[in-house]
């Protein structure tokens, strides 16, 4: 329906991503727990955290599968049946349902590793539409058709050069965060991503900057954030960070949908366990969108950023971005 393009293509000066409009923190000792067999199952990004898909999934909701899900979907399904009996997944739950796709993140990463031109947007668009319909017939897909496409342009227009600072600073500070920070530098190291970040003109509360916060705080280099920034590769490359600030993408997409349309129920699938968990982290709530601009409270997890103290947190989500 019209209401469903809407819903998922919005307004591009609503989901540029670049920053929140108001951004709160309150305090958590909520722990971070890794979803069970997470490399096995795909997961369900929802408003209060994750579950699995098809747990997580209502005939109402509208899914959105991001690319790894989709290569999985060409492959274990075909005509709406399962290709392999004996191997189970959640993602089962959508056999013989009239079950809504939207490709918006599929077409919106694209396969190029850099933001897609208007060709490539076409042809992202048709390859997951063979998909869906090859795999699952019975699904409906939104927006049906081309038509639609003009959000993710824009979208993607008004991200850009928002993308090339964040990419500038995730490729400064790669070469420092790769290896484990030291408890005795954490405090340094955080300063230096904020000043990274003023100096790539990043605004210092968006996902990006709180991601590459929790890789110095976490010990032992295990932050979920590390590894959905990609801050594990020996050799960073712009490449990469554009595949991580896509990840994130996803994330700031979905809250804005949540926002501008409350009364939609949308699932984000995935099978990355690093972007679950930061989701599962930040625990965003509140989300709004008032004349345009977004505003959020977020009550991040402790493990999220430990080793921090309470001045220093409220020190951080209380700056305004200059």
């Amino acid at each position: 329906s019209g209401r469903c393009s809407k819903t998922i293509l919005m307004a591009r000066s609503r989901t540029s991503g670049e920053y929140f409009g108001s951004f709160f923190i309150a305090p958590s000792s909520q722990r971070l727990e890794s979803p069970r067999n997470p490399g096995r199952f795909t997961l369900g990004l929802v408003r209060d955290g994750w579950l699995p898909s098809g747990i997580a999934f209502s005939d109402s909701m509208i899914v959105l599968p991001d690319r790894c899900v989709f290569s999985e979907l060409a492959g274990r399904f075909r005509a709406g049946e399962k290709t392999k009996l004996e191997d189970k997944d959640f993602l089962d739950f959508l056999i013989g349902r009239k079950v809504r796709i939207n490709p918006l993140l599929y077409v919106l990463e694209g396969n190029l590793k850099r933001n897609p031109d208007d060709a490539s947007i076409e042809h992202q668009f048709d390859v997951a539409t063979e998909i869906i319909n090859a795999a699952l017939p019975l699904a409906q897909i939104v927006p049906n058709g081309r038509g639609g496409l003009e959000g993710v342009r824009g979208l993607i227009r008004d991200s850009e050069a928002g993308m090339a600072r964040k990419q500038d600073f995730l490729t400064r500070l790669a070469p420092k965060l790769r290896a484990p920070i030291a408890a005795r530098r954490v405090d340094e190291v955080w300063d230096e991503v904020l000043a990274t970040a003023k100096a790539c003109e990043v605004p210092v509360r968006s996902l990006v900057v709180l991601a590459a916060l929790s890789t110095v705080c976490v010990p032992n280099g295990k932050s979920p954030a590390k590894g959905l920034l990609k801050f594990n590769v020996r050799k960073y490359t712009v490449e990469d960070a554009y595949n991580a600030l896509a990840d994130l993408r996803s994330l700031e997409v979905l809250m804005h949908l949540f926002a501008a349309f409350p009364d939609e129920k949308i699932l984000l699938c995935t099978g990355d366990k690093d972007l679950v968990l930061f989701w599962a982290g930040i625990r965003p709530s509140e989300l709004a969108m008032v004349n345009g601009v977004f505003s959020a409270k977020f009550s991040p997890v402790e493990d999220l950023l430990p080793n921090v103290t309470p001045e220093r947190k409220t020190a951080y989500f209380s700056a305004g971005d200059e």
